[in-house]
Order: C-alpha cells, then structure tokens, then sequence
C-alpha cells in the first residue's frame, strides 16, 4: 500500500486571495485510521478552556442543521459520503466548510483546533470526482476545490499533517468500523494518502508533517498542543 506521491510536474499548488484569518485556527489532517480524532482529544485534555474544539463534519450533531446534511450524505450507507453524486457532495460539503467557521467563535487567548478542514473536503471529494485520472490531474482538481474554499473562509494559518504506514491506518480503521474495508475504500485511502502528500509539497501555507511512523503519540500531543499555543498567541499580536 505504497502511495504514488511523487509530485507534479505543474509546480506549487496556488490559490485564490481569499478571506484573512480573523482567529486562531489551527487544523489537524489526515486520511483515516491516522489518529487524528483520538489525538486531538488528548491534546484538548492540555489545552483545556484555551481551546474551542470543532469535531468532523460527519460527527455533527444530528439534530442541527450541519447533522441533517451529512444525515442524508449518509442514506446510502457510504462510510465516505459517497451517493452517486459527486459534484453536488462537494457543493454540500464545501458550503458545510464554511457554514462551521461562520458560526465558530473564539474569544482572545482562545484557539479552534479543527478535526478535517477545508483541505480534507479538497483532497477526499478530488479522489472521489478524478478516481480513474492520473494523480496529478486529481490534485489539480483538489486544488480547484480548495480555491473555491478559499474565497468564501479563510484557509487555517496553521495545518498539521498526520501520516503514519498506510497498512497501520488500514488496521485502524478496521478496528474502528468492525469489518474488512472494501476495495473502494481502500482504494479511496491510498488515494487520499497520495493527495496529502503531494499536498504537504505543494502548499503555498506550509504543512507540519507529524509522522507517526517516527513520532510517538505523547510526541505527537506536544507539537499539537504546541501549535495551538503559538496559534493563539500571534492571534494576539499587533497587526
């Protein structure tokens, strides 16, 4: 399960001028079986009041609007938010995208520490709409996706990047879920994993990459609580 990331050969990724960050954010990405959920609530364990919390969009509340689109998203059964209608998903997801960074708000001192942003609408509805293109056709189409984004919230001034070995996420994401994935969904893993990674190379606003393959969970708690931390203090600094 080696990812194809070798990037390509169109250069930086580039985006539209878009909306300036108002609050400190900072936002943890990766494709699943990563860790991501379970270190960030370690990581708000440190972080306490300092910190506003924003799970996934697929762990809305149901009773609120967000919930009742992913609730449908989710009439299929499709782990993914696959419905057979790829561009209408990412409309949805991308206006969800926005709708959560309208409605969250952060007093000084205070930093939101973001489960999946705008990137992951990007990177996982590219791998959906360009599933048989060349890779680097995918990313253009991510891009696109993410530029798009970008003009109606702005994109985190600080995103961490978890990776781990492709086969230890794949055993997580079992464990999570309780079966065998299927081969489309593994299938959309390796994609998503190629995409990140080109991404993590491409982006004009630097990733942090925090693998897992060398980094232990306790490490990985620090620089995230780092992060945070540093987030929220230059939020505070003079313009």
């Amino acid at each position: 399960m080696q990812p194809d990331d070798q990037p390509p050969s169109n250069g930086a990724l580039r985006t539209a001028p878009g909306p300036a960050p108002t609050q400190a954010w900072v936002t943890l990405e990766g494709a699943n079986g990563v860790g991501k959920t379970y270190l960030a609530r370690r990581a708000l364990q440190h972080l306490g009041q300092r910190c506003v919390p924003l799970v996934e969009l697929p762990d809305q509340a149901p009773a609120l609007l967000p919930g009742q689109v992913i609730g449908t998203l989710r009439a299929t059964g499709d782990l993914f938010l696959r419905t057979g209608h790829p561009r209408t998903e990412t409309l949805l997801l991308a206006a969800l995208q926005v709708h959560r960074h309208e409605a969250t708000k952060a007093v000084p001192g205070q930093v939101v520490l973001e489960d999946r942003g705008p990137h992951s609408v990007a990177v996982y509805q590219a791998a959906v709409l360009s599933a048989e293109a060349p890779l680097d056709e995918a990313f253009a189409v991510a891009g696109r996706i993410l530029e798009l984004l970008a003009q109606w919230r702005p994109l985190p001034a600080t995103t961490l990047l978890l990776v781990d070995d492709p086969d230890r996420c794949l055993e997580r994401f079992e464990h999570r879920i309780g079966r065998e994935a299927s081969p489309s969904e593994v299938a959309l893993m390796q994609r998503v994993t190629s995409l990140y990674r080109l991404f993590a190379g491409a982006s004009p606003q630097p990733f942090e990459v925090l693998d897992r393959t060398h980094l232990d969970a306790d490490a990985c708690v620090r620089r995230i609580v780092a992060a945070c931390d540093q987030a929220a203090a230059l939020s505070q600094e003079p313009r």
